[in-house]
């Protein structure tokens, strides 16, 4: 595949997420696996289109970036009730996501709690009134163009790689 088809690509996968967006009102969370990045991640919140611009802007070359729209990372004020569901994701599936958003921007401030006390502690650091917090299972790469979608970015040359991660 050359890096103009790899673009084109790249440019059809990001409308979707932009008409998703504008047409069904659904805000996505957005994980950026980064390419050959020792397991680094990075999560945003788009709620518009401008927000993904914004959030395009941050993306690395190479990077697989997963837009999820239908609420499999949960996202409350409420932290009790963070504190009664999200210890059953951890003993289910030996971890899960904990994270803030404070309003602004696009960034979310993602962890992984190890347990129920480790929950517990980010929790107490973290949850503040006004403060939205983001959790659930870790999510896998689903790609079905409805409720998740994602894409591998080209490397700097313009070529997509498959992704170790």
């Amino acid at each position: 595949m050359t890096a103009t088809g790899d673009l084109a690509w790249q440019g059809d996968a990001l409308t979707s997420v932009y008409r998703h967006l504008e047409r069904d009102g659904r805000p996505a969370v957005v994980l950026e696996r980064i390419a050959r990045g020792g397991g680094a991640t990075y999560w945003y919140l788009v709620a518009s289109g401008a927000d993904l611009g914004r959030v395009a802007a941050l993306l690395s070359p190479g990077s697989c970036v997963s837009f999820y729209f239908d609420g499999r990372i949960a996202r409350t004020t409420d932290r009790s009730e963070v504190s009664s569901s999200l210890p059953a994701v951890i003993a289910r599936d030996g971890d899960a996501l904990l994270g803030v958003w404070d309003g602004k921007g696009v960034v979310l401030e993602m962890d992984l709690p190890s347990g129920p006390s480790d929950m517990a502690e980010m929790l107490d650091e973290v949850a503040r009134p006004g403060v939205e917090l983001f959790f659930g299972p870790v999510p896998g790469r689903d790609n079905d163009g409805s409720d998740a979608i994602t894409i591998i970015l080209p490397d700097r040359d313009g070529v997509v790689r498959g992704h170790p991660h």
